[in-house]
């Protein structure tokens, strides 16, 4: 891949963030009682840590993320990343319930966030051929900037990653919005438009 991807290489990319990331707010949409679940325009681009963090609101923004790396031909990492006071929001959604022990919450949102992660790195794997699964989930919270530094999957001495996100939001109270991200490695960025002919 070159050091600065092309218009064309963009669009695939983006692309590959809307079918990946369609399918994975679909999944969300059945987890909360079939709500209606709208999700933005998916962006591609290579960023830094510091970038990628001011995508979820700012370095100092108070988040929850579930964190998945990736096995099969893709390096990488996928974030479900909820704002906290959307966190606490979808956990009743899920438990049908808003007093739910901490551990059970948190057992919610990483199954959900499993559930999620399968059906967009399914979805890519159908479009590519290849067979992609997500790793079990770490949950994390804190801010923006530590969840992006510990899931940054590029080496040190390159804190550029390939980074394809989308926002979604859940219609209904309460309301649920929050961003799926793919963090690629430069050379699994490159793989996978290979693969795809770009």
């Amino acid at each position: 891949m070159s050091p600065q991807p092309s218009d064309i290489q963009l669009d695939a990319l983006r692309e590959v963030a809307n079918i990946g990331c369609g399918h994975a707010v679909n999944a969300l949409a059945r987890l909360v009682g079939g709500r209606t679940v709208n999700l933005s325009v998916p962006r591609a681009m290579l960023a830094e840590t510091s970038e990628v963090a001011e995508l979820l609101g700012g370095g100092k923004a108070s988040v929850v993320a579930a964190k998945l790396g990736m096995e099969g031909q893709l390096r990488g990492v996928l974030l479900l990343v909820l704002p906290a006071e959307d966190s606490e929001s979808l956990e009743s959604l899920l438990l049908r319930r808003r007093d739910a022990p901490l551990e059970e919450r948190e057992s919610a949102l990483s199954e959900t966030a499993n559930i999620v992660a399968s059906a967009c790195l399914s979805a890519i794997g159908t479009l590519t051929g290849w067979r992609l699964l997500p790793t079990v989930p770490t949950l994390v919270r804190g801010t923006a900037d530590a969840v992006v530094a510990g899931a940054m999957p590029e080496p040190e001495g390159n804190s550029r990653v390939v980074v394809m996100e989308t926002r979604f939001s859940a219609v209904g109270a309460p309301a649920v919005s929050g961003q799926v991200l793919l963090l690629l490695e430069r050379e699994s960025s490159g793989a996978l438009l290979a693969r795809l002919g770009v």
